[in-house]
């Protein structure tokens, strides 16, 4: 469950609550003090899933004399590593549910992840009739993983999503957690765009692409991705 929840943490935007006024901070040039929670000898940094679970903090606490500001995830998890943090904890007024993730998974996190964010952010974002495209162009530069695994044969292979018609469609993923979440004991295995590219034109029996089958996912035909084929040209 925490992998689960490691992977949509990296789809967009937290909240951080701040002591003082976080606007007036930034101006300044000041760090921002975020509100935290000891473990014992351990601090962890709060952030929020959104407006409303910040509100049930400062319900809970009564302390008002906070401010809220929204930032990508990337840039909070970057600034949490690189401070003395054990880690994050979200939502921590929504307990039993909050989650606590430690400094190790997030900084893996963190490595494995594309600096942009790119695919997890097109994916998480309203679809538009241009998405298609957009994700199909980012494949060609991002970094990109397939699942590889053991069919019941003993046969190593990657896996493959088919349709209700028996289509053929290669997964691919932006991210190793996004693997790790669909419980089938599958390996991360990276891939290039270039490599991808050719292992679509080497198989036509692949119809196309299934990206991020854990969700928010997004099926990509042939016609689609001309850009990344190219790549094997």
């Amino acid at each position: 469950a925490l992998l689960d929840v490691t992977r949509q943490l990296l789809q967009g935007h937290v909240f951080l609550r701040v002591k003082g006024d976080a606007r007036a901070l930034l101006a300044e040039g000041k760090g921002l003090p975020l509100a935290i929670a000891n473990s014992g000898d351990r601090t962890f940094a709060l952030v929020y899933s959104s407006g409303a679970a910040l509100q049930a903090s400062v319900k809970a606490d009564g302390d008002a004399e906070t401010s809220a500001m929204g930032q990508p995830v990337l840039t909070v998890l970057r600034h949490a590593l690189a401070s003395s943090y054990d880690g994050i904890i979200i939502d921590p007024a929504s307990a039993p549910s909050r989650a606590v993730l430690p400094k190790e998974l997030l900084q893996r996190a963190v490595e494995q992840a594309d600096p942009q964010l790119t695919v997890n952010t097109l994916l998480a974002a309203e679809r538009t009739p241009e998405i298609d495209a957009k994700v199909a162009e980012a494949l060609t530069r991002v970094p990109l993983w397939v699942a590889v695994g053991v069919s019941d044969s003993g046969t190593p292979g990657i896996a493959e999503g088919r349709d209700a018609e028996g289509r053929r469609f290669l997964e691919v993923y932006s991210h190793p957690l996004e693997v790790a979440v669909m419980g089938r004991g599958d390996n991360a295995g990276p891939i290039t765009p270039a490599q991808l590219a050719r292992a679509l034109r080497t198989d036509q029996g692949l119809t196309g692409l299934l990206v991020d089958p854990a969700g928010p996912w997004i099926r990509l035909g042939r016609d689609d991705f001309a850009p990344l084929l190219a790549l094997a040209d």
